[in-house]
């Protein structure tokens, strides 16, 4: 075998692994704890924000700091778990994802019109 056959096999083996591995299935982004909050919180902002359920129309209501509190207080998270949440959130697309999936599924179930 010449040099260059074993450069040509190499390069197809290692094309054909970099293929099979994209091919993979992707795992599952799961919720911790944290992030669960930050679900409730999210939901509950942007429906006391105006934020419509189904064909509704926009009413937009800019919350207050007392509002944001209680929101706060409500899902159990303080000022400076919300900043680091958003920052991973912004490091890893894939679990932004998956909390506004879980979010729009809360407020389809919160929202007169899911209801």
């Amino acid at each position: 075998m010449t040099l260059r056959n074993t450069f040509r096999i190499s390069f197809f083996c290692l094309f054909f692994g970099f293929v099979l591995l994209g091919c993979s299935e992707k795992k599952s982004v799961t919720l911790d704890k944290d992030d669960t909050r930050f679900v409730g919180f999210y939901s509950d902002y942007l429906l006391l924000s105006g934020v419509p359920g189904e064909n509704d129309t926009v009413v937009l209501i800019v919350l207050n700091s007392a509002d944001l509190n209680e929101l706060l207080l409500r899902n159990a998270l303080t000022r400076e778990s919300l900043n680091r949440k958003t920052d991973a959130y912004k490091q890893n697309p894939e679990l932004w994802r998956a909390v506004l999936l879980q979010v729009r599924e809360n407020i389809r179930k919160k929202s007169p019109a899911g209801q």
